[in-house]
């Protein structure tokens, strides 16, 4: 056995950097003489790299094992849960250990269903649907005939690893498959994540598939929304943006693209590949809390309808709003008065659905950006932001669905950003689109189209800390009797090309045989809502064996698996 220090090898540690590598030129005197410049260089770069991976090694053991704790947790509660009933119902003791045998059952099921990888060799490409800078989407679905009998059909986004290095996206991909991963399973507002893996090369993320197309595409269809419909997408894009919140994070990328609708018209908020950790989850501030707290306010007002609430406090809370004045030297205090209405719409804009394609063929247009995150992107001195730059991209939206074009479109990205910049003196409502409105949309519209102070999600004292949002639009006389109740047991006011055969179609297609001579036709009618794309093909026409994918890899996605696994039925008693 050599003494310690023979060579250097035997006292060089993890993360000893540059001095550590001297140390070891000198301990090593004869074997090589003095190390170069480049050779400490390498060492200090090898030493650096082992205790990252070190570093990720017990951040991954650490995780697995809270994940542990918490899974034995509430392991504990429903056991607890089923005891508690079955004492309730008055069960035998041979009643009672049946039902016991039960549960231990489906929590040793489920705990197994959680414990198999997923691979890219699951899945069958069907066809692609999008594509960006970094990656693609793909229309796949789960493998026939597999041995586990599962079935689905999924969207499949994949993101080269490469690029999203190269481009310093690695907290962003990683926050968004934490943001939709910490969205339990009744979340109507977010596109479901089922899976995320990765191999060697690539990120995958296996959503829930809407076939209703985005927004944009709907706009694009259309040309304008009357203002019933826009405030019916206003109502649950808000709830979108809402759940995000009450996540703990911000958005930052809401635009029309990012917005998805299914079968039955209803939107799905996706794509939060640029969202932002700011806080902890918020279970009292999601959506539906805030509506029931809402309406058993409302209750105990003696108030039949979720309306706005007489009194001083909800007066208060309206002049506040009210004073979102788009234009600086608004003084006007009569209700909708805030956005100037300018002349009629030019010419060159009339024709909103060829702006919109020319629109939709940039790449990263800022038409939807808030002036306070473009002027921090431009280093402006003390500018910051908080979840209100959400809202301002709603009112972006908004504006859009009703005139037509967004409030600061120019022919280039540059001048765009200068208008939004300036937003006070450039933000106008053509004449002939101002007459259609109500007072009541005017005025929503310019709480949202408002400055950082004073915006829907700011604080009525303007102090740092920003309101929950949700519950300002709820409270907006725009939303007077809005029945926000039976949201989800409506259908949209305008259904996708297909919307009444979606079900059937895809429920047919997760166990087609792809040599049917239908196979074709199904997958065409299934993405009709969406562009197509050239299959330039992809890891999963590979056509090789299950591949294992390596969960010990250490490499900057180390933590990127996630599977979406159900929870046990409790077997409780029913009581007569």
């Amino acid at each position: 056995m050599e003494p310690t220090g023979a060579g250097g090898g035997g006292a060089t540690t993890t993360g000893l950097g540059v001095g550590g590598a001297v140390g070891v030129s000198a301990a090593g005197g004869g074997v090589g003489g003095m190390m170069n410049r480049e050779q400490i260089k390498k060492m200090s770069e090898a030493d650096k790299e082992m205790e990252l991976r070190a570093n990720r090694a017990k951040a991954l053991l650490a995780e697995r094992h809270i994940g542990l704790k918490e899974n034995q947790a509430a392991r504990h509660q429903r056991k607890m849960q089923l005891e508690t009933q079955m004492n309730k119902a008055g069960l035998s003791n041979e009643e009672k250990l049946a039902r016991r045998r039960e549960l231990e059952k489906e929590e040793t099921r489920v705990q197994k269903e959680s414990r198999r990888n997923v691979t890219t060799a699951d899945f069958e490409s069907l066809l692609v649907i999008g594509r960006g800078a970094f990656g693609e989407v793909r229309l796949v679905r789960r493998k026939p005939g597999n041995s586990r009998g599962e079935t689905g059909v999924y969207a499949l986004k994949s993101m080269k690893k490469e690029m999203m290095v190269m481009k310093n996206q690695v907290g962003h991909v990683r926050a968004e498959r934490d943001a939709l991963a910490a969205a339990d399973d009744e979340n109507r507002w977010l596109t479901t994540l089922h899976y995320s893996f990765h191999d060697e090369h690539n990120l995958y993320m296996v959503m829930e598939f809407l076939p209703g197309g985005d927004l944009m595409s709907l706009l694009m269809k259309e040309d304008t929304f009357t203002e019933d419909t826009t405030k019916f997408f206003m109502a649950e894009a808000a709830h979108a943006i809402s759940c995000v919140h009450a996540l703990g994070y911000i958005h930052r990328d809401i635009k029309p693209d990012n917005i998805l609708l299914d079968a039955r018209g209803h939107l799905r908020l996706t794509d939060l590949g640029l969202c932002k950790k700011v806080g902890d989850v918020s279970p009292g501030d999601h959506p539906e809390v805030i509506l029931e707290m809402l309406k058993q306010k409302q209750i105990a007002s003696g108030g039949a309808a979720m309306t706005i609430p007489e009194g001083e406090e909800m007066i208060a809370e309206v002049s506040h709003l009210r004073d979102m004045s788009i234009d600086i030297d608004a003084t006007a205090n009569n209700i909708g008065s805030s956005i100037p209405t300018g002349g009629s719409m030019p010419k060159d804009l009339r024709t909103c659905k060829a702006r919109r394609e020319a629109a939709y063929s940039t790449v990263g247009t800022p038409d939807y950006i808030a002036p306070e995150v473009l002027a921090a992107q431009n280093g402006a001195s003390g500018y910051s932001y908080t979840c209100a730059v959400d809202w301002w991209s709603l009112g972006v939206i908004m504006y859009e669905c009703l005139v037509g074009y967004t409030p600061f479109y120019a022919d280039d990205p540059v001048t765009t950003c200068r208008k939004i910049l300036k937003w006070r003196q450039t933000l106008e409502i053509p004449g002939e689109v101002r007459a259609k409105l109500s007072t009541e949309c005017v005025d929503f519209l310019s709480c949202l189209l408002a400055g950082p102070e004073s915006r829907i999600g700011s604080r009525a004292d303007g102090g740092p800390e920003f309101e929950n949002g949700f519950a300002q639009v709820v409270r907006h006389p725009w939303f007077d009797g809005f029945d926000w109740d039976n949201l989800a047991n409506i259908e949209g006011p305008l259904l996708p090309t297909g919307a009444k055969d979606f079900p059937r179609v895809i429920e047919y297609l997760k166990t087609c045989s792809s040599s049917d001579p239908n196979f074709k036709q199904l997958v065409a009618f299934a993405t009709q809502n969406f562009d197509t794309f050239e299959d330039q093909g992809s890891s999963l026409d590979d056509g090789g064996g299950r591949r294992r994918v390596d969960r010990n890899n250490l490499d900057q996605f180390y933590d990127y698996h996630y599977r979406r696994t159900r929870k046990p039925r409790v077997p409780l008693p029913d009581f007569k």
